[in-house]
């Protein structure tokens, strides 16, 4: 019994964890009080150039409070994308885009 609820609230985590990004600070809050960019590390998991989006998984990006996740982002320009493939460790930095987050620069490490 114990074994099923703990898958139950695995299958749940996961499926919501790719929902929705995680904001910044929206239009109209507290800008101030929330970080406009961040950066963090991760793994590259895809590559989407067409879409213009990058999948990362990432440690804990303690200056928005996320725990480390795996998120897909869209990407501020295709450039940010030049020498970015599956497999390579990065550095990248977010900003705020209309309250969404948006990779703005990605760094192999």
């Amino acid at each position: 019994m114990k074994s099923n609820l703990m898958i139950a609230v695995l299958a749940a985590a996961l499926s919501t964890a790719g929902m929705t990004a995680p904001a910044l600070a929206h239009d109209g809050e507290d800008h101030a009080a929330t970080p406009q960019s961040a950066a963090g590390d991760g793994v590259i998991k895809a590559v989407d150039v067409k879409a213009g989006t990058v999948v990362i998984a990432h440690g804990p990006i303690p200056a928005l409070k996320w725990p480390a996740m795996t998120m897909k982002f869209k990407v501020e320009s295709a450039a940010v994308l030049n020498g970015v493939t599956i497999g390579k460790r990065v550095h990248f930095v977010l900003k705020n885009e209309h309250g969404k987050p948006v990779v703005s620069e990605i760094h192999v490490l």
